[in-house]
């Protein structure tokens, strides 16, 4: 009677192990196809992210994935058969359901960001110490020069109107005509001053290119957005100018070397401030700001100077000769100093573009022009032509400053621009287009072997 009770026990309970040693055996197949999914996902990963666009990464250190493979149409249906090809070397046969790839993240998403903190990273890797004292340094100085040259363009205007307001005066009441102190000096202030800057104008870059469908103009594909990682903020900002000075020629590159023209436009970085379709265009533009920028700085250091004042007023003086109209003389020397710091501001800019540095803030040392020679400015430029200031500022260095005044958004589109012209004008890429560029998506794919269950996984570069 035991015995038989014994038996009927045994028998029950080898039928509970064996339904148990079944679910652990089928659980861990299940496990070993969801490892070997997600290896094969892995393994995928690598093979498509490594088909990235080979001239971006050599000319500007970017890596993407062109979604349209250089045909200048997005075929993402193209991607997802590449996925499968690579998923089924390494899952058995027909066991792939479905696979999707989708949520692109796209290099012109949230106006440039993506492609910011791309250009951040990869920046953060590689920059010393001393570029980022140097970037520094000259967002402070760039500050400063703001605050000058907005304090000098109301100085400008309240001297000129003082001047006018006091020689209408003097005709009115003393019959008397004062002349114009600095004839010549607003005749150049009208037009184009390239000659003035530079030697030779003929060494300029005449190129031109349409700008209609850039991506800064054109309505852009839209992704998933910026992954949050580098944030634009006044810290980042400035390995993304250090980027854009390091991967992007500007004028100096070409007007003092024998590089050769490049694709696009030559003056890359002066694009990014100007925006305009001409190389030309472009340098006279940021000639015109560093002007001023200039002039704000010279101007107040004329105004510490004694002897430079008194030179100015005593040719005042010789100027309106006798007067009862007070005030006069003094607005006359004003606009004397007003004269004469354009006319180093001038020189200071010529310097700059013979690849020369030249002194921030000016010393008597430092000072290039006299005030004769500044007065008749169009004769006499080229004898102002001396050597660089030790320790002064390059013109690369007033770029980063200009940078630092422009709204985030606008400079990582043009520089998006560039990116996209340069690159399409490369043999064999001229279906390029940066907004088709992806750098992180996901992948859902579907896989059924006797049960059917999904995998996800996020494809992506870490950077």
């Amino acid at each position: 009677m035991k015995r038989g009770n014994i038996t009927v026990f045994l028998s029950l309970m080898l039928a509970v192990l064996l339904f148990f040693f079944q679910v652990c055996f089928q659980a861990a197949r299940l496990a070993f196809l969801r490892s070997q999914t997600q290896e094969a996902l892995e393994l995928a990963e690598y093979s498509i992210l490594s088909e990235y666009h080979r001239e971006l990464f050599e000319c500007y250190g970017l890596i993407y994935v062109d979604l349209g493979y250089g045909s200048g149409q997005e075929d993402t249906e193209y991607l997802e058969q590449r996925l499968r090809g690579f998923v089924h070397e390494n899952l058995p046969e027909g066991s792939v359901k479905a696979l999707e790839a989708w949520d692109f993240a796209r290099a012109s998403d949230e106006s440039g960001m993506a492609y910011y903190e791309q250009a951040v990273s990869s920046m953060k890797q590689k920059t010393g110490t001393s570029l980022l004292q140097r970037l520094n340094s000259n967002e402070e100085l760039g500050q400063q020069a703001q605050e000058y040259s907005e304090e000098y363009e109301k100085t400008k205007e309240r001297e000129q109107n003082n001047l006018e307001e006091l020689r209408r005066r003097r005709e009115e009441e003393e019959q008397v005509h004062t002349p114009d102190p600095v004839p010549s000096v607003n005749t150049l202030k009208d037009g184009s001053r390239l000659h003035l800057f530079l030697p030779e104008t003929g060494s300029v870059s005449g190129k031109k290119v349409d700008l209609k469908g850039v991506p800064s103009r054109r309505n852009c594909l839209i992704g998933s957005g910026a992954r949050g990682i580098h944030k634009g903020n006044a810290g980042n900002d400035l390995f993304f100018h250090g980027y854009l000075l390091e991967n992007l020629t500007n004028a100096v590159d070409f007007l003092t070397t024998d590089k050769e023209e490049g694709q696009w436009l030559d003056y890359q970085v002066e694009y990014l401030i100007g925006g305009k379709d001409t190389d030309i265009a472009n340098l006279e533009a940021v000639c015109g700001r560093i002007l001023t920028i200039r002039e704000g700085m010279n101007y107040a250091y004329l105004q510490t100077d004694s002897v430079k004042k008194a030179e100015c007023e005593a040719l005042a003086i010789a100027l309106v000769g006798a007067t009862m109209i007070p005030g006069l003389v003094e607005a006359v020397k004003q606009m004397l100093l007003l004269g004469w710091a354009f006319g180093e501001s001038v020189a200071d800019v010529r310097t700059l573009l013979s690849g020369k540095r030249c002194a921030f803030w000016k010393g008597d040392g430092t000072w290039r022009t006299s005030l004769e020679g500044a007065l008749n400015l169009q004769n006499s430029v080229s004898e102002f032509d001396k050597e660089e200031d030790s320790g002064g500022l390059s013109y690369e260095d007033y770029l980063g400053m200009l940078l630092v005044t422009m709204g985030r958004g606008t400079k990582t589109m043009r520089s998006l621009d560039v990116i996209e012209g340069v690159i399409r004008r490369i043999p064999g890429c001229g279906g390029f287009y940066v907004d088709q560029c992806t750098d992180w998506f996901r992948v859902r794919i579907v896989i059924s072997n006797g049960r059917e269950w999904a995998a996800d996984r996020t494809f992506c570069y870490e950077w």
